[in-house]
C-alpha cells in the first residue's frame, strides 16, 4: 500500500493492526508496555501541509527511527487496513469515543495520546473480540482501504 492512494485533504484516520503473538518493549516516555495478541486500532489527525496522503504515507513506510509512539508498536503488528476521513477539524478524540462506546479499551494508558487535550485515555485501542476491522471503519463512518 502506498500513500498516494490517499487524498491530500486535511482530515483524520484510523490504522488497524493485527498483533499475532503478545508483544513487549519500551515504548518512549511511556517506560515497558506490553501488548496481548489481537486487533487493534490506531486514531490520529492529519491536519498540516500534505494532509492525509502526508501522514499516511509516513506511516506506510519501514520505520528507520521512531518519533512516535505507533512507530515502535508498527514494528511488531500487521497493519490490516486503513480507514480516513476528510475534514478540517480533528475527529480522532470523537473516534477514540465511539470505539470505546463499541467495547474497545484502551491498549496502553496515554499510548498515542500525548497531546491529546480532550482527556482520551488513549489513541491505541484493542478491539473487542470479533470485530472486524471494516465494521469499526463504517461505525466511524470513514473510507476502508484494506491490505
Amino acid at each position: 500500500m502506498e500513500g498516494d492512494l490517499f487524498p491530500a485533504c486535511a482530515g483524520s484516520y484510523a490504522l488497524w493492526f493485527t498483533l499475532a503473538q503478545p508483544a513487549e518493549g519500551q515504548v518512549g516516555r511511556l517506560g515497558w508496555c506490553a501488548f496481548p495478541a489481537g486487533d487493534y486500532v490506531y486514531l490520529g489527525s492529519a491536519l498540516g501541509p500534505g494532509g492525509l496522503r502526508g501522514r499516511l504515507g509516513r506511516h506506510l513506510r519501514p520505520v528507520l527511527r521512531p518519533h512516535w509512539h505507533i512507530d515502535v508498536f508498527r514494528a511488531w503488528a500487521a497493519l490490516s487496513g486503513v480507514s480516513y476521513r476528510c475534514a478540517p477539524q480533528r475527529l480522532e478524540c470523537a473516534w477514540v469515543g465511539q470505539m470505546l462506546a463499541l467495547g474497545a479499551e484502551a491498549a496502553v494508558r496515554g499510548f498515542g495520546a500525548s497531546d491529546c487535550t480532550a482527556g482520551c485515555p488513549a489513541h491505541l485501542l484493542r478491539l473487542p473480540e470479533g470485530m472486524r476491522p471494516e465494521e469499526g471503519a463504517h461505525a466511524l463512518g470513514a473510507a476502508w482501504v484494506g491490505c
